[in-house]
């Protein structure tokens, strides 16, 4: 049974071989307690395991590690707080090639077994300055069959805007998949469930337009990135007549509900043909031209827009030098007023020798989107090697996000340049900071 009760538990043991087995049960039983099915449970189990072993080959004995483990509306986190400073976790890059001859690279082999056992992983600090580690795994739910007849409403003139209970929420995500191409909305619309405990979570909200019989004529997403910022899916209009205005009323009350809450913006990077003009601003160039021979990559249908709620009083970013003519001009582009700060990779300060990269793959629209995790002296040949890998799985479009609110990331700058990314959109507020969006066109 899944719980989004706001359910937390927590097992602090000392880092000793005796105690790992204790580590992987609790880490299994908080899962499964907290709604995963066996086999995900299972999978942390293992990738706490392994953690914990690694901790204890790499001589932090005797200091205690703290294990959390929470719900989400359709996944579950475990946090490990661990007692040190640094920590080489390049086995969690998805590129990564370990040598098993070589003795540094078999301590490494763990944490290889752990990375692959969730579904995404990420790097902070407690405020003690500990390195936490935090894993989650998703709960399991069927994709749509886009192969199943589904019965699209004809002209609707009159309608009213709701919002929709967990039944109309997955016909909504159903309709979505029907009438629009896969680039126009988000992945997690390919599964009606988890759309549907994500709105009855609090991680997304949804709007639906409903006819005088209870027809389902169009309907609206969006969802939090970030701390002020919500992003904007659709309006997906289904029925034929009607639809500016139908898109213009979904889009107004959408508007008037975010400007109900903290945000400061709103963004929409897949705009539909529906969106009326004259409420978001462009934020970006518009694409390239779309090759129709290419059915993996349908075209969008214009450049992502934004819209600013209230008036900008500011905020400090920190970059690379050769990216602040691009962040002067876009901020200026954008009114958004910003102190850009030069976060210089080669100071000499002393780093980890090896980077992180987070990936995710989208594999319907052959895309990938790198994350920076971790710096290291090795970020640029890091890049390279997820670039072979993501080229050699025929992944056309990849592209990066770099949260300016960390002086860190810049080191990536450099090879991200040489290899071909270009900076393209900046996200106000994001992520800690604004998100600077690279992209990159795969051969």
């Amino acid at each position: 049974m899944k719980t989004n009760d706001d359910t937390s538990l927590s097992l602090a043991i000392p880092i000793e071989t005796v105690f790992i087995p204790v580590a992987a049960t609790f880490a299994e039983q908080a899962a499964r307690g907290l709604g995963l099915d066996q086999r995900a449970a299972t999978a942390m189990r293992l990738a706490t395991e392994e953690v914990t072993a690694f901790l204890c080959r790499i001589g932090a004995q005797r200091r205690r590690v703290t294990i959390e483990c929470s719900a989400g509306s359709y996944f579950v986190e475990e946090k490990i707080t661990m007692p040190i400073d640094r920590l080489q976790l390049r086995a969690f890059n998805l590129a990564a090639r370990l040598d098993f001859e070589n003795e540094a690279d078999l301590d490494q082999m763990g944490l290889l077994i752990a990375s692959r056992m969730t579904d995404r992983f990420w790097m902070s600090r407690s405020e003690n300055g500990h390195l936490v580690l935090s894993l989650v795994k998703e709960f399991s739910y069927p994709e749509i069959d886009t192969d199943t007849d589904i019965q699209v409403p004809g002209g609707i003139e009159r309608w009213t805007v709701s919002t929709p209970d967990s039944a109309r929420i997955k016909w909504f995500a159903r309709l979505v998949n029907h009438c629009y191409p896969p680039d126009l909305f988000p992945a997690e619309f390919r599964f009606p469930g988890k759309l549907a405990d994500m709105a009855n979570g609090g991680d997304c909200q949804v709007l639906t337009a409903l006819g005088p019989a209870g027809e389902m004529a169009g309907g609206m997403a969006w969802r939090w990135i970030g701390s002020r910022t919500v992003e904007l899916f659709g309006p997906y209009c289904f029925a034929a007549g009607g639809a500016p205005e139908l898109a213009r009323n979904l889009l107004e009350i959408c508007i008037n509900n975010v400007a109900r809450t903290p945000a400061l913006a709103m963004i929409c990077r897949r705009p539909t043909a529906e969106l009326p003009d004259g409420y978001l601003e462009p934020l970006t160039a518009p694409r390239l031209p779309y090759d129709d021979t290419d059915r993996a990559a349908p075209p969008a249908t214009g450049p992502a827009r934004f819209r600013l709620l209230y008036e900008e009083t500011g905020a400090v970013v920190w970059a690379h030098q050769a990216l602040h003519d691009f962040l002067g001009e876009t901020y200026r582009r954008l009114y958004i007023p910003r102190d850009i700060q030069t976060a210089d990779p080669d100071d000499g300060e002393s780093r980890d020798p090896f980077s992180v990269l987070s990936c995710t793959i989208d594999r319907r629209l052959r895309s990938g989107v790198l994350r920076p995790i971790w710096p290291g002296e090795d970020s640029r040949a890091n890049l390279a090697a997820h670039l072979d890998l993501l080229r050699d799985e025929q992944i056309r479009t990849i592209s990066l996000e770099m949260d300016l609110g960390h002086a860190w990331q810049a080191i990536f700058v450099p090879g991200l340049l040489e290899l071909g990314f270009t900076p393209t959109m900046i996200l106000p507020h994001a992520g800690h900071g604004d998100l600077l969006i690279f992209e990159l066109e795969a051969s």
